[in-house]
């Protein structure tokens, strides 16, 4: 069976889906999409792997200090990262660079800013990513990840590295 290539052009549904692949996927489902890979279990640096790879790669690590995993698929140099915890369904789907796929006509590459637009701009200072607000509520399943992993107000002008879809509910 040969590797899917990921759908790099998918647009960002937040809580949903990105580049093909849907929240709430089992593990055993999107391990039939990927198909065959090689795993990288917690005591490799995965780095030097990632920035020479021209496909999938699994990767196991620790969560904590018990004996819970995380598996995740790794496409390329992270253009596409597919997460499972405990629950065995994929919860979190982050894309970076080289994904063409767009939120609200942005994308990763793109300045933060651009969300302006639509969208209050709040920096989570717990996870440094950017969460967005609207009338009051904050847009749930979406977060952002800059090259500063600071506030706008430190660093006026930030690019959006990754782009985070998730359901944490699914973990």
């Amino acid at each position: 069976m040969s590797n899917l290539f990921p759908d790099l052009y998918s647009d960002l549904v937040p809580g949903t889906s990105a580049a093909g692949f849907s929240l709430g996927e089992t593990f055993s489902d999107v391990g039939d999409k990927v198909g065959a890979v090689e795993w990288y279990g917690p005591e490799v640096a995965v780095r030097d792997i990632l920035l020479k790879n021209n496909s999938w790669v699994g990767v196991e690590r620790k969560i904590g200090f018990g004996n819970e995993r995380l598996l995740s698929y790794r496409f390329m140099n992270e253009m596409v990262s597919l997460y499972f915890e405990s629950s065995g369904k994929l919860y979190r789907i982050a894309v970076g660079e080289g994904y063409c796929g767009k939120f609200n006509n942005v994308s990763v590459g793109d300045s933060l800013r651009r969300l302006e637009k639509e969208f209050d701009v709040l920096f989570n200072d717990a996870d440094d990513d950017f969460l967005l607000g609207k009338n009051g509520s904050i847009l749930t399943g979406i977060s952002f990840v800059t090259d500063h992993r600071s506030s706008l107000e430190d660093a006026p002008e930030q690019f959006i590295h990754f782009i985070s879809i998730h359901d944490w509910t699914l973990r």
